[in-house]
């Protein structure tokens, strides 16, 4: 399989905006360009070991890959999604590195054009996405965790998913303001994130929805 024949066969395991129709999300629309083609600034954990398993997972490059981002009406919320492929053996072993990532890192700092900004990763068990009930459901394996992002009261919330299906893999990520009433915006966050949730995994594993 060439390159180019490589990433079409990806690209059908991508939820595009022709597959939001009928599913809830008709407030999204599919971005030109994807949002987060850029490369992770550099970060610091608590250790330098921890450093270099922080920029190694998050670094790692796919042999293939393809990515898409939605964004809502009023730019609230944006969705990013890429699915890629790895060498074998290679897609489990940047699983495992996510997995210590998000274990033994609780917070870190991103620098971004010389300004460090904070990432905390929220306990599973207090996180409203409850990520160790959606995981079971995906894959050979799946990870989720919800991050903050910057100082308080300007925070971003980051909440991904990673699910393997042998050498595959995708990647979901959900990205917005934090609202600090707990009032609509939350509710239509939920409404958004189980959406996507049943959406871009069953595209990925092939599995109608429902």
């Amino acid at each position: 399989m060439n390159s180019a024949s490589g990433l079409v066969d990806l690209e059908r395991l991508l939820a595009s905006e022709a597959d939001l129709a009928g599913t809830g999300l008709g407030d999204f629309t599919e971005l030109e360009s994807p949002s987060s083609d850029e490369d992770p600034p550099p970060m610091t954990a608590a250790t330098p070991e921890l450093t270099g398993l922080l920029n190694q997972a998050f670094c790692d490059k796919a042999a293939r890959e393809v990515r898409t981002s939605f964004v809502n009406a009023d730019s609230s919320i944006v969705v990013d999604l890429g699915v890629s492929e790895r060498p074998s053996g290679a897609a489990a072993a940047w699983m495992a590195d996510m997995r210590r990532v998000y274990a033994e890192c609780d917070a870190w700092t991103m620098d971004i054009s010389g300004q460090k900004i904070t990432v905390q990763v929220l306990d599973p068990a207090g996180d409203p996405s409850e990520p160790l009930a959606v995981e079971p459901r995906y894959g050979d394996e799946a990870l989720m965790r919800t991050m903050l992002a910057g100082p308080a009261g300007q925070q971003a919330r980051i909440t991904t998913l990673l699910v393997r299906e042998g050498d595959r893999a995708l990647e979901l990520t959900f990205r917005t303001l934090v609202d600090e009433s707990a009032g609509p915006e939350d509710v239509r966050l939920a409404t958004v994130t189980a959406g996507f949730l049943e959406l871009a995994p069953a595209k990925f594993l092939e599995r109608p929805l429902g």
